[in-house]
């Protein structure tokens, strides 16, 4: 038996009244997952655990199968073993944001820098460490804004904020808080200075936050009985892959953003199932759209999964009989608020012994033929429910 899952980063939405008072998923053009729905079993998955944030971290945990409650220990640490570095006991990991200030520094304008490239990020990240070299400051490079910082025998407990919760907001009341705060607000200060001179782009700070210790997870295979893959662009779910002992695959042209190489993701998934059980393809284009708060680019990414990546997958489940495909996105995140939302999102499960429900469309608002509370269960439910 083979699965995959489909992971439509927040491309779950609200209705929005200037596209006829749909969603997202509504609006769009999506006969492929219609059909999906048409021919599979709906239903509901409650990503974010009570208590918790719905930050991808953990809602991608709970697609995974993991839950959140007992083995999250923060995000960074999860970006960091995709990157190689080693934590120890005592060290904090952070994820250090190139973004872009307004307003004299007083408004968050935009959290990815406006999106700055990988070369200039590089230069950026490569000029802090220069700057910090000698200290427990180290720096790590890793996708265009998304980066890494680690201090070394750290002794904080922070709270932060991630910056995609406060766009166009004034970050006086969202700065780090805590134990060890004058450290990081130092850090924060200098490094603000160090990126901006760096080169031309429109960086002029950067963020510190998602902060954590090494994590541990239990082995996928030994928790399921497969051997899996993940394809991704962020850092963070191939972290949670490392962490997991599943085979990460990079697929070129793979940005996270609307222009990912939608159709190699999708080849290289079916190709990854020559030697896999099971793989992950992680689709970050929605959720970045919905956090620039843009209807055209959300549409068109949840229409480019439809048109390019869907034909792919379901012409390997027609040509391979054992198989069984997850379509969901981890959390909705919805246009009108432009970051994540703890609602529950809408799934399908296609394939293999899936008897069709009476869901003729895919949107949030399916009727629910299953409906998992502790979200981490729908993992059990598609490896090993009969659901017939």
């Amino acid at each position: 038996m083979k699965y995959i899952v489909l992971l439509c980063d927040g491309m779950a939405d609200e209705k929005i009244e200037s596209i006829g008072n749909k969603t997202i998923m509504e609006a769009a053009n999506i006969p492929l997952f219609d059909y999906m729905a048409e021919n599979g079993t709906c239903g509901l998955i409650h990503t974010t655990p009570e208590g918790m944030s719905p930050g991808s971290d953990i809602c991608n945990l709970s697609i995974f199968g993991y839950n959140p409650k007992e083995v999250y220990t923060g995000r960074s640490p999860l970006e960091a073993a995709s990157i190689g570095v080693t934590l120890n006991e005592n060290d904090m990991a952070f994820r250090c944001n190139l973004i872009t200030l307004g307003e004299n520094g007083t408004v968050m304008e935009d959290f990815s820098g406006h999106h700055v490239s990988n070369e200039d990020a590089k230069e950026m990240i490569d000029a802090l460490n220069e700057n910090f070299k000698g200290t427990n400051v180290e720096f790590y490079s890793g996708v265009g804004y998304r980066n890494l910082m680690i201090i070394r025998n750290c002794d904080v407990e922070l709270k932060t904020t991630p910056p995609h919760d406060i766009t166009g907001q004034k970050i006086q009341n969202y700065l780090p808080k805590g134990k060890g705060v004058e450290q990081i607000l130092e850090i924060m200060q200098k490094g603000s200075k160090i990126a901006t001179k760096a080169n031309n782009s429109k960086v002029n700070a950067i963020w510190l936050w998602g902060e954590g210790r090494k994590p541990k997870l239990k082995p996928f295979e030994s928790l399921y009985g497969i051997k899996g893959a993940v394809i991704a662009a962020v850092d963070l779910i191939k972290g949670i892959g490392i962490n997991a002992g599943l085979e990460i695959i990079e697929v070129p042209g793979a940005t996270g953003f609307i222009d990912t190489n939608f159709k190699g993701k999708a080849e290289y998934a079916v190709n990854a199932l020559e030697n896999n059980d099971y793989v992950f393809i992680h689709v970050e284009a929605p959720d970045e759209a919905g956090h620039m708060g843009s209807i055209e680019e959300k549409i068109k990414a949840a229409e480019n999964i439809n048109n390019i990546m869907l034909p792919i997958l379901l012409d390997y489940v027609k040509n391979n009989s054992d198989v069984r495909i997850l379509v969901t996105p981890d959390h909705p995140t919805p246009i009108k608020i432009k970051t994540h939302s703890d609602s529950p999102v809408p799934a399908i499960i296609y394939g293999k012994d899936v008897r069709a429900d009476e869901n003729r469309e895919y949107n949030e608002f399916i009727k629910p033929s299953f409906n998992f509370e502790n979200g981490y269960k729908i993992a059990e439910y598609l490896i090993k429910k009969p659901l017939i």
